[in-house]
């Protein structure tokens, strides 16, 4: 018995299986259409990962907070301290260094806009310098600087003197210029303008000692949370647990998430 092969009818000197320039634009513009619904999706697992990662930073800062205060009478490290005019500077970071024995936490990976500028912001003296796009509660560091704002007046408090662990915020992703105002849906947003630095969280009313530089566009030590997450930021509190949320949750003028006699709830 003989094969019979049926090859297919050829139009134009192509194949009848081939397809026309219409349908090869149609297939494109699906294929687009589905890049289009699926890049948006890869941009919020990448993000989703970032936070992730920012997390875990705030996480490895407090157990080196937490091992630091074991060496220094439960005392949280100093928010900053100086001597005379801006010598040997040092900031909480720098205090937690020999705890941690690497920079790479003190940077959250979500880099944004005024990154490079915050690269050029050094709070720090030469033998120590390094930068964080975190801040920390200035009510639990407190600051010395001998002269100006003693520490008899601003000290660094005990870990015991927390009355709400799970309320008092201690670390957070920060750099906004908040604005002076109690209501939490004003304070700090998704638009607020981005400060260079701010690696020392403090409410934006209640502002001593550096009274006005926490909303000052010009001061890039002082200010607020930053909304880098998808609207949110990470915050790190004194019990050592961490979690994303919006800056109306805790943040606004006379807010008791920054006072360790009070705490939010």
């Amino acid at each position: 018995m003989k094969t019979i092969i049926h090859w297919p009818r050829r139009r134009n000197g192509v194949a009848g299986g081939g397809f026309t320039l219409i349908e090869l634009l149609v297939v494109i513009a699906i294929i687009a259409i589905l890049a289009g619904m699926l890049l948006p999706a890869l941009s919020r697992a990448k993000e989703k990962g970032r936070s992730i990662s920012c997390v875990n930073n705030l996480r490895q800062m407090l157990v080196a907070s937490k091992v630091y205060a074991d060496d220094n009478q439960s005392r949280f490290p100093w928010t900053f301290s100086l001597i005379g005019n801006q010598l040997n500077r040092k900031a909480w970071f720098n205090y937690l260094q020999p705890y941690q024995q690497t920079t790479n936490l003190l940077r959250c990976p979500t880099r944004t806009q005024k990154f490079k500028e915050f690269l050029a912001v050094y709070p720090t003296d030469l033998a120590d310098q390094a930068v964080s796009n975190y801040g920390a509660n200035f009510r639990l560091g407190g600051c010395d600087w001998p002269g100006v704002w003693d520490k008899a007046q601003w000290p660094a408090i005990r870990d015991t003197d927390v009355k709400c662990p799970s309320g008092v915020v201690q670390i957070t992703d920060s750099a906004t210029q908040p604005l002076r105002t109690r209501d939490p849906l004003q304070c700090v947003t998704p638009a607020s303008k981005e400060k260079p630095g701010a690696w020392i969280v403090h409410d934006p009313e209640a502002d001593e000692p550096c009274t006005g530089c926490v909303t000052s566009p010009g001061d890039p030590n002082w200010g607020g949370p930053h909304l880098r997450h998808n609207g949110r930021s990470n915050v790190a509190f004194v019990d050592a647990h961490a979690e994303s949320l919006k800056a109306q949750t805790w943040y606004w003028g006379g807010t008791p998430w920054l006072k360790p006699n009070e705490g939010g709830n």
